[in-house]
């Protein structure tokens, strides 16, 4: 029964990279989805949009936020309200002859304040809507690796690169053998690090480092070379305390 409850969650979790921007909203900074690419393989798993998936907007409305004001004292005057552009939706899917729906929301700024002055965002109405949509898709586990943070791990974006180069490339086999000789000198330069370690702390360093990029890409034969050289240089130190 897990396995079937996840049959959906397991095939669309990863995020195709190709398909992602950094972007800094209020302050933040995120992995922005490109929302025709969650379209695309929503239509993968369930068919073309309405007829295996779609949706039906059930409220639509602006929201208005703070007064803006500029200036100081006697000066001081006011720009106006800023204002949000709020959708709901109910987002349907077909699976195996059933039909599942999910009520989400999309918001986004329609009147905001910018460095100069007021501005309108005439496409609200359009990002809201795209927003509602891959917020339902990410309940059923659409790019769930985005939104679990595991794009904030740089080593875990550039292991799902990798296997994904290999699935798009023209010559398959050419892409893995860079790879393999990657892996290779990666290893390499590693084990150089550990023997030219000048304290067991920049030891410790390059071997957490090391075994933690190599375990996200399931690489338990270059963990066991990594673990087998630290503690072998771990020993020298040992030794050289005692002396």
């Amino acid at each position: 029964m897990s396995d079937k409850n996840m049959q959906i969650w397991n095939r669309v979790e990863k995020t195709d990279t190709r398909f992602t921007k950094d972007a800094k909203v209020g302050g933040q900074q995120i992995t922005s989805l490109n929302g025709t690419a969650m379209i695309m393989k929503a239509t993968e798993v369930f068919g073309p949009a309405g007829i295996g998936f779609g949706w039906k907007v059930l409220e639509e409305r602006f929201d208005p936020g703070v007064e803006v004001f500029i200036g100081e004292g006697e000066k001081r005057s006011s720009l106006g309200f800023t204002s949000n552009h709020t959708v709901r939706i109910a987002f349907w899917f077909m699976l195996d002859g059933q039909r599942g729906e999910i009520e989400s929301y999309g918001c986004t700024n329609y009147i905001y304040k910018a460095s100069y002055g007021m501005l309108t965002d005439g496409e609200a109405p359009k990002k809201s809507l795209t927003d509602a949509i891959k917020k339902a898709l990410s309940s059923l586990g659409f790019s769930a690796d985005v939104f679990l943070g595991m794009f904030d791990d740089k080593d875990y974006v550039s292991a799902l690169a990798d296997e994904q180069a290999i699935e798009q490339a023209e010559d398959k086999v050419a892409e893995e053998e860079r790879q393999k000789q990657e892996r290779l000198d990666y290893i390499a330069s590693v084990i150089e690090s550990l023997k030219t370690a000048k304290t067991p702390k920049e030891l410790k360093a390059f071997h957490d480092v090391a075994v933690r990029r190599l375990t996200l890409r399931s690489d338990t034969k270059a963990v066991t070379r990594i673990v087998r050289e630290y503690d072998e240089q771990k020993s020298r130190f040992d030794q050289e305390s005692a002396a």
